[in-house]
């Protein structure tokens, strides 16, 4: 594997950043939505919210995620954990992918009251690339905060 966007030979724009997988790289663009403002090259907060259903329902922060992995990965594979940090005594979470999983590649499982995880549940036989978005619940004190997950997953060849 040569790694393009070390040795530049990507055709990313500057608005990207480049991001190396097996064999190949992709270019990938971080947007905060309207209402949100960029913390960080992978992260989003809200600005403000107007409302209470508002405040619980949109998320507080948006995170951006890159995974790569093999077609032949193992099944199920743990591929990604969520919780609350730091989390406290009486936290509960509920986590739900809302987007990217129509095929049904992947699937939550919560693994305590504040940790949870994404795995993949099915092998997927050729290279594919899904963005997930994952939300987390977090009931904290008699309250619902939301947090999104936005998870590039690649899935490459693998290297024989």
């Amino acid at each position: 594997d040569i790694d393009e966007c070390a040795i530049g030979s990507h055709n990313c724009s500057a608005a990207e950043t480049c991001y190396n997988i097996q064999g190949s790289f992709r270019c990938l663009s971080f947007e905060c939505p309207s209402n949100y403002r960029k913390v960080s090259d992978m992260r989003c907060e809200r600005i403000n919210c107007f409302n209470y259903l508002e405040c619980q329902n949109t998320p507080v922060r948006i995170t951006y995620y890159q995974l790569n992995f093999q077609t032949n990965i193992v099944v199920p594979a743990h591929i990604f954990r969520i919780g609350p940090s730091p989390a406290y005594a009486g936290d509960s979470i509920a986590l739900t992918i809302t987007k990217g999983n129509e095929e049904g590649f992947f699937s939550t499982r919560r693994l305590n009251a504040y940790t949870g995880i994404v795995y993949l549940q099915r092998q997927v036989s050729e290279p594919k690339d899904f963005l997930l978005d994952v939300e987390m619940k977090l009931w904290r004190q008699g309250t619902y905060t939301t947090f999104l997950a936005k998870i590039y997953i690649f899935i490459t060849a693998h290297a024989y």
